[in-house]
C-alpha cells in the first residue's frame, strides 16, 4: 500500500483530519474491528467520490513504528484485505462446521457484516463499468470477474477427483459400475465424474480455438527492438477493449521513436502505446501499466523511450488515466460524452464460463 501522509510530518489527529476531514469517505467498522490494531481506522471513498481505498494504521517495526495512512485500489486492496480475514472467509466457506459459530452466539453477523463490506469494496472497483453500462455492466464484471473464475476452480476440482478415481478404478466399460458400487453413487453420477479430466481439457484446447479466433491481437505497427510476442502482448494490453481503426494515420505528425507505438483508436483518436512510470516495473502486469495514450498528450507531458518501449508519467483521476479532451479531438478521437453511445447493444461480456 503506497503511504501518502505519515509522522512525524503529521500527528496522528492531522493524519485523520486528512481523511475524514478532507475527502468523501465512509468507515469500513466492520473489516477494521477484524484487522485493525488499537487506533487504526479504515475507510473507501463515496459512491461517485472515486474508488479508492485508505487505511490509518501503525506502520514499522519495533521502536521505529509510526502513524501512516496509505491509499489504495480496490483491486490491490482487496489482496491484503482476503489474506487478512481468512479466518472469516473461511468461517463462511463451511459455516455448518465452523466451531466458532458454535462456541460464539451472533458471530455469523458480524461475519456477514464484514462481507457486505468487503462486497462494497469489491464494487467500488467495478464502478465505472456500472456507470457506463448500468445494471447490466455491473452483472456482466460480476460474473467475468467472480462467477466464471469460481466455475473454473470448481471444474478443476472435479477434474481432480476424476483423476483419483480413474487412478484407482481405471477407465474400461466396467469402471462407471465399480466406482458407483463403491461410492454409493447413482450409475450416471459416476460415469459423469469419470469423464470429468477429459471434459475439463476438451474444454479448456476449444476454450483456446476460441480465443485464436476471436480474441483481437494487435501488434505495434513497426520494429520495436523488442521479441514479436512481447511486443505484441505490450501492445495488445494497451489496446485493451479500444476498437482500433487499422491503417489510419496520425494527423499530428509523430517523433520517429513513437511511430512504431502508434495505433488510430476510434474513440481516443491517433495514440500511443506507453508504459506508465507509476505503474511499469520488473515483474509488472502489462495490463496495469500499458495505455493508449492520445498523441498530442504525449507529447506535451514528456516521455523516455526505456526497455524498447515509450514510458511516461500519466496523469489520472479516481478512475485510472485521466485524458485530455482537447488532446483526444486534436488526433481526430470523439468527444468523451460520445462514447460507447454508437454500440449501445455491445456490453463488455467475457466468455460465459459454462462448462
Amino acid at each position: 500500500m503506497p503511504t501518502i501522509h505519515r509522522e512525524p510530518r503529521f500527528t496522528y489527529d492531522e493524519l485523520l483530519d486528512l481523511v475524514e476531514g478532507q475527502l468523501r469517505v465512509v468507515e469500513l467498522t466492520a473489516i477494521n474491528a477484524e484487522i485493525g490494531g488499537p487506533g487504526e481506522r479504515l475507510w473507501l471513498t463515496e459512491p461517485g467520490a472515486g474508488a479508492d481505498v485508505y487505511r490509518l494504521w501503525r506502520k514499522g517495526r519495533g521502536t521505529r513504528t509510526y502513524w501512516a495512512v496509505d491509499k489504495d485500489r480496490p483491486w490491490e486492496a482487496l489482496v491484503w484485505l482476503r489474506e487478512g480475514l481468512t479466518d472469516v472467509l473461511e468461517r463462511l466457506t463451511r459455516p455448518g462446521s465452523a466451531t466458532r459459530y458454535a462456541l460464539e452466539e451472533g458471530r455469523e453477523e458480524r461475519d456477514l457484516a464484514v462481507l457486505t463490506e468487503l462486497e462494497t469494496v469489491w464494487l467500488s472497483g467495478v464502478s465505472p463499468l456500472g456507470e457506463a453500462y448500468g445494471p447490466r455492466g455491473a452483472d456482466v464484471a460480476v460474473n467475468h470477474f467472480l462467477l466464471i473464475p469460481a466455475q473454473a476452480e470448481l471444474a478443476r476440482a472435479t477434474a481432480v477427483r476424476s483423476r483419483v478415481l480413474r487412478e484407482h478404478f481405471g477407465t474400461g466399460p466396467q469402471a462407471a459400475q465399480r466406482v458407483a458400487s463403491e461410492m454409493g453413487w447413482e450409475p450416471a453420477r459416476a460415469h459423469k465424474t469419470l469423464a470429468a479430466w477429459d471434459e475439463y481439457r476438451r474444454w479448456v484446447r476449444e476454450g483456446a480455438a476460441h480465443a485464436r479466433a476471436t480474441v483481437p491481437v494487435h501488434r505495434p505497427a513497426g520494429d520495436t527492438g523488442l521479441p514479436d510476442l512481447l511486443a505484441a502482448t505490450l501492445m495488445t494490453a494497451a489496446c485493451g477493449s479500444e476498437t482500433i481503426v487499422p491503417g489510419r494515420p496520425s494527423p499530428i505528425a509523430l517523433p520517429d521513436a513513437l511511430a512504431c507505438w502508434y495505433v488510430f483508436s476510434r474513440d481516443l483518436g491517433a495514440c500511443i502505446a506507453v508504459a506508465d512510470e507509476a505503474t511499469y516495473g520488473p515483474g509488472a502486469d502489462p495490463g496495469e501499466y500499458m495505455h493508449l495514450v492520445p498523441v498530442a498528450m504525449v507529447l506535451d507531458i514528456g516521455w523516455t523511450v526505456r526497455d524498447g518501449l515509450i514510458v511516461s508519467l500519466l496523469p489520472h483521476d479516481g478512475f485510472g488515466v485521466s485524458y485530455d479532451e482537447e488532446a483526444i479531438l486534436a488526433g481526430g478521437g470523439r468527444p468523451v460524452e460520445s462514447w460507447g453511445k454508437a454500440d449501445t447493444a455491445s456490453s463488455p461480456d467475457g466468455p460465459t464460463g459454462e462448462l
